[in-house]
C-alpha cells in the first residue's frame, strides 16, 4: 500500500498513517515477554506500507527503540522515516547528547529521520541550551529533521526562536472527542504556519467505536467507525497520525481509513456534533500557564 504523505515548504514530508510504539517493550519500564508478537507487529506493518515508525528513550526505558532495531533488520533503511524523542529531564546541553547517543545506539542507525522533544524542557533548563543541542546533532547530519511534541503555541514559538531550523511537527493528543488542540488553537496555529500536526491517540484507545454518530458516517461510507474516526483527521490539513496497535486485524482495519476523504460536511458535522467532546486531554493536558524560560 502506497500511504499518501502531507509535505511541508522545506521539502519535510510524513505519510498521514504511521506507526506508534509507546507500550511496545513496556512502558517506563522494560518488558520483553511479548517482544516476538511486538516484532512481528511492526514488520507487518512495514509490509503492509507503514513506513513512519515512532518511538521514544522513554519507552519501555530504551527497550522499544531495541525492538525498532530488530524489527527493521533487512529493510531499505532509506525508505523508512524514523522518529524518536528525548525526555523533558534529559534536555539539558550534555544530558540531549548523552540520550541522542544512546538512542542511535539502541535503533542501530546512523540517523534519525526525525528528533523530538517529548516536552518542553523541564524547569530550570534553558530551552537555548536544548536547542544548541538539537542544532548541532543536525548539523552533523544524524539528525535530519526537528519537531516537539505535547507543546502549546506559547511553547512551541518560544522553542523556535531558538533554533534557525524548522520545527517541522508538533505531536499532540488530539482525535474525534479531545478537542484541546483546536480550543486552544494549537491546530490552526500549525495549519497556519506550515507545521504537521501529528495526532497520538487517534482511536482513543478504541472508545470511539460505538459513538452513533461515527456508526452513521461508517454506514454512508462502507467503512468501520474506527476508520471513518481516523480519516476525519487525516482528511484535515496539516493533520497526520500515529496509532499504536501490535493487533494484526486492527492494523488492517485502520490502513482502511487511507486512500479516501469524508465531505467536508461531514468533517465538520462531527466536529460540531461528536458528543461529550473534552477540551483538555486526559493524558497529557498542555501546561499554558508554566512560565517559558528565558
Amino acid at each position: 500500500m502506497n500511504i499518501p504523505t502531507k509535505k511541508l515548504k522545506n521539502g519535510f514530508e510524513l505519510p498521514v498513517y504511521g506507526l506508534g510504539l509507546w507500550e511496545m517493550g513496556g512502558r517506563w519500564e522494560a518488558d520483553n515477554s511479548q517482544d516476538k508478537r511486538e516484532v512481528i507487529a511492526i514488520r507487518a506493518a512495514i509490509d503492509a506500507g507503514v513506513t513512519h515508525l515512532d518511538t521514544a528513550e522513554s519507552y519501555g526505558k530504551g527497550h522499544a527503540e531495541e525492538l525498532l532495531a530488530r524489527a527493521i533488520e533487512g529493510y531499505d533503511r532509506s525508505k523508512l522515516v524514523i522518529a524518536t524523542k528525548v525526555s523533558a529531564w534529559n534536555q539539558t546541553y550534555d544530558g540531549l547528547r548523552r540520550s541522542f547517543d544512546a538512542s542511535l545506539k539502541r535503533l542501530k542507525t546512523e540517523y534519525v529521520d526525525l528528533y523530538l522533544l517529548h516536552r518542553y524542557p523541564e524547569s530550570g533548563i534553558p530551552i537555548k541550551e536544548t536547542m544548541r543541542a538539537m542544532d548541532e546533532l543536525v548539523e552533523q547530519g544524524v539528525v535530519k529533521n526537528i519537531g516537539v511534541c505535547n507543546m502549546s503555541v506559547s511553547r512551541f514559538v518560544e522553542t523556535q526562536k531558538h533554533t534557525a531550523k524548522k520545527l517541522v511537527c508538533n505531536q499532540l493528543h488530539y482525535n474525534v472527542k479531545y478537542r484541546e488542540v483546536e480550543h486552544m488553537g494549537v491546530l490552526k496555529f500549525c495549519q497556519d504556519n506550515d507545521v504537521l500536526l501529528c495526532a497520538w491517540r487517534p482511536l482513543q484507545k478504541g472508545a470511539l467505536s460505538d459513538t452513533s454518530i461515527l456508526v452513521e458516517l461508517a454506514k454512508k461510507y462502507g467503512k468501520t467507525p474506527n476508520q471513518v474516526a481516523i480519516n476525519w483527521l487525516i482528511s484535515q490539513p496539516s493533520v497526520v497520525t500515529i496509532p499504536k496497535t501490535s493487533n494484526l486485524d486492527h492494523l488492517q482495519e485502520n490502513l482502511g481509513a487511507v486512500g479516501w476523504s469524508m465531505d467536508a460536511a461531514d468533517i465538520e458535522l462531527i466536529r460540531r456534533e461528536f458528543p461529550d467532546q473534552q477540551p483538555v486531554s486526559d493524558a497529557v493536558p498542555l501546561d499554558y500557564e508554566a512560565d517559558i524560560e528565558p
